[in-house]
């Protein structure tokens, strides 16, 4: 009896875990239509009328201070509640476009924004089942609260379980949280915050989040949080036994940081977070560099003449291309359980591309990029704050957990599907009669060829007893790898679903560097398999060891340097 080929991926990660690009799921790729309601654009127009009048983003870079009255009249316009049954019905597509229309004036106006509509308490009220706490925040949401969600303690984000602690009363009514937390968005304005805690019982200790108001005994803002970017969003606080009725806790286990619902709503406000900002960072990036190179010339040659320039400014279109075309595919879908790998990788995709085409824009304006908004205001230049936004950039990639570890964890999601035994039969998928151009045509061959390569060196690795603990470079490849494939999934998805146009234009550019990063990755994978990599462990240690001495001899040990 002939053997039936596998069926076709039912998702974007069982396609990666299968060894098979998963076309069908592309070529029908989501736009934004009816779905997407008309008093969107009207919320849009308005919000951006009103951060073009009241906010001056070099000035809440500088005081890390919200311009007077402008929390009050965001509450009073109804910006606090902009999703939910009581909101202003955005979607979360639209929440994205919204964040990043506030991003484009003051990164930390719109992600105040995001925060409260998209990550803190409020916006967790879909995850929750009915019941009191349901009922206590969809209260406070009704009320116009203000709230934040407190996740990283002093020892760090990346511990299985939180520092701060959840003590049982002894009437069972209650816990009593005790801890700090650190850079939490809204903290200093909030009403209402979530907390993650340990709560330790006969069973072992368990993750649990805890909700509670800011005016309750025991919680304490101690320090606004300066960063080198978006100035004004967060602070740190403290809990010294801050009472929270036990029917406002949801316990998980002791596998999991958080319980999975608050997790997967988290996951999507952490990639909203960063893909709204990346957006700004990119379509600013854009606009800045439109007016310098309209006025420049070298030699009396136009700058946009140079073929440089005309690269620097393809590049810049095409990432913003490809990180609208990672939002759009997963906001605008069912729900996030269905596309929830994607929606994980998004986050590392927009802040890398948002960093990016900072890094090209500072490097195409040179002075005028790393000089400050109110030095050029003083001597009468443009005053592009191209400076504020490459640190706010960067600061992307740091917020919702560092880059290196959210590729790690893609990398383990990956690795998790594969066991050892047999490798599958592979399909290379239909392509014929696509709306791709032909570079694009060749360009999906070329990465649906990658599907297997990615899948065979996953089966090795954990044929060969993996440790992804000890092994990390090894994971966080995978992870890039797999966030490559699917942004280019993305890219020709979208470039089909529009045809003939720019947007082939856009995907090719954008592929065309993908596909290079792809072969570089594989090439690296395949030294990290074979342990062909100098010997960086020993390299470390010998140099810990020797008490972190400086290159320069005569400069003594770090530890004399810093003290003396």
């Amino acid at each position: 009896m002939p053997q039936q080929p596998p069926a076709a991926p039912r998702s974007f990660i069982e396609g990666l875990a299968s060894g098979r690009l998963p076309w069908e799921l592309f070529a029908d790729f989501p736009e934004p239509g009816p779905e997407e309601p008309p008093a969107q654009r009207e919320v849009l127009a308005e919000l951006g009328e009103l951060v073009d009048a009241r906010v001056d983003g070099d000035e809440v870079d500088r005081t890390g201070v919200w311009p007077e009255g402008l929390v009050e009249e965001l509450r009073a316009r109804g910006f606090f509640q902009l999703r939910g049954p009581s909101g202003r019905g955005l979607t979360p597509y639209g929440l994205v476009q919204l964040a990043a229309r506030a991003d484009s004036r003051s990164m930390g106006v719109g992600q105040m924004l995001l925060v409260q509509n998209g990550i803190a308490a409020g916006a967790l009220l879909p995850a929750l089942e009915p019941g009191p706490l349901y009922d206590f925040l969809s209260a406070r949401s009704a009320a116009g609260a203000i709230s934040g969600f407190g996740d990283t303690d002093p020892a760090g984000q990346n511990n299985t379980l939180p520092a701060t602690t959840a003590t049982l009363t002894e009437d069972g009514s209650a816990y009593l949280l005790d801890g700090e937390k650190l850079f939490i968005a809204n903290a200093g304005l909030a009403d209402v915050i979530g907390v993650s805690a340990t709560v330790t019982g006969p069973g072992g200790p368990v993750a649990g989040v805890f909700f509670l108001p800011t005016d309750t005994p025991g919680f304490e803002v101690i320090s606004p949080s300066e960063f080198i970017g978006v100035n004004g969003l967060s602070a740190s606080f403290r809990l010294t036994g801050a009472r929270v009725p036990a029917e406002h806790a949801l316990l998980g286990d002791a596998t999991m940081r958080l319980p999975r619902a608050i997790a997967l709503q988290g996951s999507y406000g952490r990639t909203a977070f960063a893909s709204a900002g990346a957006l700004a960072v990119l379509r600013n990036c854009l606009e800045y560099t439109g007016e310098f190179v309209a006025r420049r010339r070298i030699d009396g040659r136009p700058l946009a003449e140079y073929d440089k320039i005309q690269r620097i400014i393809a590049a810049n279109l095409s990432d913003e291309f490809a990180v609208e075309s990672a939002v759009r595919w997963t906001m605008l879908e069912r729900g996030p359980e269905d596309r929830a790998f994607e929606l994980y990788v998004t986050k590392n995709l927009a802040a890398e591309r948002g960093w990016r085409a900072s890094d090209r824009t500072v490097s195409l304006l040179g002075g005028e990029g790393i000089e400050t908004e109110r030095s050029k205001r003083r001597r009468g230049a443009v005053p592009h704050p191209v400076e504020r936004y490459h640190r706010d950039a960067r600061t992307l990639r740091v917020v919702g957990n560092v880059d290196f570890i959210n590729d790690h964890r893609a990398g383990r999601m990956l690795l998790a599907r594969h066991q050892a035994g047999a490798p599958a039969a592979f399909q290379t998928p239909e392509i014929s009669g696509t709306r791709l151009s032909e570079a694009n045509r060749r360009h999906l061959g070329a990465a649906a060829s990658v599907f297997p390569e990615l899948y065979l060196a996953c089966r090795r690795l954990v044929a060969a007893g993996l440790d992804p603990a000890g092994q990390e470079e090894a994971v966080i490849l995978v992870g890039r790898l797999a966030t490559e494939l699917f942004a280019l999934c993305a890219v020709l998805g979208r470039a089909q679903s529009e045809g003939d146009g720019p947007a082939q234009d856009l995907a090719e550019v954008y592929a065309e560097a993908a596909l290079h990063r792809v072969t570089s990755l594989i090439r690296r994978l395949s030294a990290e398999e074979r342990s062909d990599v100098p010997d960086y462990a020993g390299i470390s240690r010998a140099w810990l060891a020797a008490g972190r001495p400086s290159q320069d001899p005569a400069a003594g040990p770090v530890k004399e340097r810093v003290h003396s």
